[in-house]
This record gives structure tokens, sequence and C-alpha cells, in this order.
């Protein structure tokens, strides 16, 4: 039996975790639903055991075994999740329609573009264009920029407690050079989206400053970085956000336990000709989407 003593209410996000994995089957595949990593739904399970008290997963052999608390509790949750799936069908429809122009950056542009179907099911009469960044003056109803932009308009600041950390192919990792501390970095080729801004900080924060590496590639923005980096060229700084799905399906793997606050939080910028309605609701979305990804991550 769950304890009738937590009054509290238990962590939203532990029990979507819980209700994704007992729909599943197994915690890959929800993992892979939420975009988020095998962890991420491993550590928000005991999470909600802890909160509530009580065993709710066996874990041992494949697959998701029950106990009696976590059949119990997989009843109760995966009604309350079927029916706030359903609220948008007995309510008065009220959703925004018309076209929506998106502008932002490539690496965003692509995580983003892997989260839409909850959207788009929710917003059947929205027309969504996305653009780059350098089409943000071609009417853009919406920029979403790293840092400030001089885009006029509303400016919405998020995700401000984004964290970053060096990321590889699982091929790199297990090559020829080992990777067991960042020193080891050294004999690494890195791969920057910047000037080695990030990478500079990074060796700062792991008590090498100044590190000399074997070789460096320098890249126009993430989303190449982060494809050179699956790709075994090297090693790239990300975060959970831009590079959630390559780690949630194993082509690349975190290095090390070390990580960096990113400089600036995004901005979410809408300009005063846009509909504001539909892009407040898909800026709601969004930033309920990535905030859950940065927690879960």
């Amino acid at each position: 039996m769950l304890h009738k003593s937590t009054r509290r209410l238990p962590s939203l996000i532990a029990l979507r975790a819980f209700e994704a994995l007992v729909r599943q089957g197994s915690t890959g595949r929800a993992a892979l639903e939420l975009h988020v990593t095998h962890s991420a739904i491993s550590h928000q399970i005991k999470k909600l055991e802890e909160e509530l008290g009580v065993a709710l997963v066996e874990r041992q052999g494949k697959g998701v075994q029950l106990t009696a608390a976590g059949r119990q509790l997989s009843q109760q949750v995966s009604l309350a999740f079927e029916q706030l799936r359903g609220i948008h069908r007995t309510l008065p429809s009220s959703a925004p329609s018309g076209k929506l122009r998106v502008a932002c950056a490539p690496a965003l542009l692509a995580r983003i573009s892997t989260l839409l179907e909850r959207f788009l099911r929710n917003y059947r009469e929205v027309s969504l264009h996305l653009m780059s960044l350098e089409q943000a003056h071609q009417g853009a109803d919406m920029v979403i920029s790293f840092g400030d932009s001089p885009v006029e308009g509303q400016r919405i600041a998020a995700l401000r407690d984004i964290q970053y950390f060096p990321v590889c192919s699982p091929r790199l990792l297990n090559g020829s050079e080992p990777l067991r501390k960042p020193r080891d970095l050294a004999r690494q080729v890195l791969l920057h989206e910047d000037d080695g801004f990030d990478w500079n900080r990074y060796f700062l924060a792991a008590g090498i400053p100044g590190l000399q590496v074997r070789q460096n590639v320098y890249m126009p923005n993430a989303y190449l970085t982060i494809r050179a980096a699956t790709a075994g060229a090297g090693i790239t700084i990300s975060d959970h956000i831009l590079a959630g799905d390559d780690l949630t399906q194993g082509t690349l793997v975190r290095l090390f336990d070390i990580e960096f606050p990113a400089p600036h939080p995004y901005f979410i910028i809408i300009p005063p000709h846009a509909d504001h309605d539909l892009a407040k609701a898909f800026s709601d979305w969004l930033l309920r989407e990535l905030e859950m990804i940065e927690r879960v991550g």
C-alpha cells in the first residue's frame, strides 16, 4: 500500500517518467519518448520512490517489473495522465491558429524539430515555419537567441541554469587514447563553435587552465560540432538540451563529472507585429519542454 502519510504532491516530472516507463515497458523507450537519458529516467523513478516511501520497480532482469505498490500507482497515474491528455477535447476550442515563423540557431532548431509532435497534436490549425537566425528579418514572429539579440520586441529570459560539459562518440571514448580524466584531453582533437571561450572555461573549472591539446577545429555553429562529435571527429562542449537526443540514443556520451554554467540564458523575443496569442502559446509549450529536459537530463 502507498503511504497515506504522504501529503505533498509528488514531483510531476517523476510521475511523468514513471507513467512513460510503465506504458513503454522499458527505460530506453521511456527515455526516447521524453527526450532524456536512460539514467535520468532511473533517477526520477528513484526520486519518486523516496518521496512516496515505497519501492515501485523491481530492479532485476530486463523490462519493467512493478511491485504491488507500483501496480497500484500505475493504475492511478495512467488514468490521471489520460484525463490530462483529453482535457483539450472537453474544453471549448480556443486554441490559436494561423502562421507562426520561428527563427533560431541551427542546433536548437534541430532539437525543436524532434519535440514538435506534442505541439502539433494540440494546435492543429497552426502552420509552423522554422527558420534560421539569418532569416529573422524576413518576418519572423519569434526569435530564440542565445544571449540577447538586436531584434525588437517582448523579451522572455529562459533556461538560466544550463550546464555545459564535454561530449564525444563512444568510439572515441573506447579508442586508443584513454579518456579517464580531464588532463587526457591534451591528446585529443577539440571541436569549437566559438574562438575557444567555452573550452577555456572548462579547463578552468577542471583545474587545468591553459591546457595544450593535440589539435583544434573551429566551426560556425554548435549543430556542426555536435554532428562532428557523433562521427568521432573530436570532442565538443554541449548540454542536455542540444545534445540530449544523441546522449539518449548513445551516439554521444558525457565525459567526466565536471560542468560549468552557460554564459547567457536563452531569450525568446516576440516582435510587435507577431500574433501574440499564437507566439505565446508556442513559447509556453517550448519552455515547458526544454525546462523539463534540462531538469531531468
